[in-house]
């Protein structure tokens, strides 16, 4: 027999199978797994968010088959500037460069300042006030938080696992296309409190302080230098190798982290023995060479990587002169070197040996999500149209997503619902950018009777875009007929011909008309005219002062009456004979 309280019991487990299963549905990521689409790993880190550094960073990471590589960039808190940076995001977009933006504070003498109270709803509103390059808004909370140096100070586990975990939420309340990132670690870091703390011990700290944090990242940073003191070997493993981001997940998991994290090694690279000060115990440039191809075919081909920005593309002093792909060209010294500058019959280039021999690796064609958007911003159907008519209606779109419109296929406004338009296609070699415009020139025939409710969108690539699509009701109805009343003064008869311009919804025209003596027109069949529109008509005619009046029209016989039209003197005072004619006494 069963019982009320097993019915009871059955209806609880659904219950919570139910609530579980929309939990699941409802907190689903909308950003996109980076190595779900082809996935160009190679990335370099920049310092300047320029394209003084954005045009070198494509010509490294996009070369040898390559597209749509990564770059790693700082933002401090007092460049949070929304134009600068969504003009630098614009010129990353044409190179084809994936962002990953590292936040930073404010620097004070010799150490960075912890955030302040609320500061992620700060970053939160700048970030999400631009249109990134991508779907993935790739996000990194601060950097290496096990020194004091970077965390005002004094390290603090708790302090930095709360701080991470209020940024996420913040970002990820303004959209769940952030994809949000740890701060990267000192692996090799002594456990020397308040200066330095040991990696793990830091972990497991801020595991304790927010339990489950690490599960709410959506990716692992890693800054997996080869130590001791940058000049390991790329066949190393573990703590404090090149391959020291599988030593941190395996850790993760000792303190929580269920989640198979895509890792971002956001910081790596030897330091080499060419810099302001030659150091010969470091391995030379063409040493790096060769570690970084063995590190990229093996330590970093894992499926797990997403990215690797080794540190630093440029940088032209101490302390990370000897870190840099770029030569001394003389930023920080007392005489200024051009680059592939010819001293003594020798060509000196402009990178070292590790830049061009990266360059030169296979790459893969990534082919990141992007945002195919468009909003409608002037023109529309008409809601009523004369049957048999033919029309020729501008619509103008913006393009309010984050792809280049026709980069990848050509552009199509096609009607997926209602009346029969044709096809447009944007032109091949047109390109549309963000924010940018295109009017489409519909052509239509309409039909001879009906109501029709017609949706119209946008397609790339046989996919239609992500907007919500415009949509139109639209009638079609027996033709407006006009019939124009008017006079002239000091006239008896008002007979001759006139102009009639008309100005509304289906642009401007112009018609030319007859009155007869009375200042009567025979009625006029206007099919260019949209019953159910207001329109301005003005009636113009040689040496008077032309009239306007506004009125809708409707299907059938519409009156529109001018009044009077008042004689143009002065203007008439160069033409005496239509001067005459115009005067009373003339009639």
């Amino acid at each position: 027999m069963v019982t009320s309280r097993f019915v009871r019991r059955i209806f609880f487990i659904f219950f919570l199978l139910v609530s579980c299963h929309l939990f699941l549905v409802t907190s689903a990521s909308a950003f996109t797994d980076p190595l779900s689409v082809p996935n160009n790993k190679f990335g370099i880190h920049i310092i300047s968010a320029s394209s003084d550094e954005a045009s070198p960073a494509a010509q490294l990471v996009n070369s040898s088959g390559g597209d749509w590589g990564y770059i790693t960039v700082l933002v401090e808190s007092k460049n949070r500037d929304s134009a600068a940076w969504q003009k630098f995001f614009d010129d990353l977009r044409k190179r084809h460069l994936i962002p990953i933006v590292r936040l930073a504070t404010k620097p004070l003498n010799v150490h960075w300042e912890r955030p302040y109270e609320k500061e992620e709803e700060a970053w939160a509103g700048f970030l999400d006030s631009l249109i990134w390059p991508t779907e993935n808004r790739y996000v990194v909370i601060y950097n290496e938080p096990n020194h004091g140096k970077e965390w005002g100070l004094t390290t603090d586990p708790a302090s930095y696992a709360q701080v991470l975990s209020d940024t996420i939420d913040a970002l990820k309340k303004k959209s769940d296309d952030f994809f949000v990132l740890n701060a990267g670690f000192d692996q090799a870091s002594p456990h020397e409190p308040p200066n330095f703390y040991d990696e793990e011990k830091f972990l497991e700290e801020m595991s304790i302080a927010v339990p489950g944090i690490f599960n709410k990242l959506d990716g692992w940073a890693s800054h997996s230098y080869p130590n001791p003191g940058f000049r390991g070997l790329p066949g190393d493993s573990g703590r404090g190798s090149v391959r020291g981001w599988f030593w941190e997940l395996q850790t993760l998991k000792k303190y929580g982290l269920t989640k198979n994290l895509p890792v971002f090694i956001t910081e790596t690279g030897w330091k080499h023995a060419e810099g302001i000060n030659p150091d010969p115990t470091l391995p030379t440039s063409d040493v790096v060479s060769k570690h970084l191809k063995d590190a990229f075919q093996n330590a970093w081909g894992s499926g797990q990587i997403a990215a690797v920005t080794p540190f630093l593309l440029n940088y032209q002093e101490p302390p990370f002169d000897h870190f840099s792909f770029k030569k001394l060209t003389g930023e920080g010294q007392r005489v200024k070197l051009t680059s592939n500058r010819e001293v003594l019959g020798a060509r000196y280039p402009e990178f070292y040996s590790h830049y061009d021999n990266v360059a030169d690796l296979p790459k893969t064609a990534g082919h990141p999500v992007q945002e195919n958007k468009a909003s409608l911003e002037k023109g529309e159907i008409y809601n009523s149209l004369v049957g048999g008519q033919e029309y020729s209606i501008p619509l103008t779109f913006k393009n309010t997503g984050q792809s280049i419109w026709n980069e990848y296929g050509q552009v199509k406004l096609v009607v997926s619902q209602g009346l029969a338009l044709e096809v447009v296609e944007i032109p091949k070699a047109v390109r549309v950018e963000p924010n940018q415009d295109y009017t489409f020139d519909i052509k239509l025939k309409a039909p001879l009777s009906g109501s029709y409710k017609t949706v119209l969108n946008l397609y790339e690539g046989g996919k239609p875009f992500g907007s919500k699509p415009p949509e139109f009701t639209t009638e079609v109805k027996s033709p407006v007929v006009l019939v124009i009343n008017s006079f002239l003064k000091w006239k008896q008869n008002f007979s001759g011909p006139y102009f009639l311009r008309i100005s509304g919804a289906a642009g401007e025209s112009l018609h030319n008309i007859v009155l007869d003596s009375a200042g009567q027109s025979p009625r006029t069949e206007a099919r260019y005219l949209l019953p159910g529109y207001t329109f301005d008509f003005t009636l113009e005619k040689p040496y008077y002062k032309p009239k306007t009046i506004t009125q809708r029209v409707e299907s059938g016989v519409n009156i529109l009456n001018f009044g009077e039209l008042e004689p143009e003197i002065l203007l008439s005072l160069l033409n005496p004979s239509r001067l005459w004619k115009i005067l009373p006494f003339s009639n």
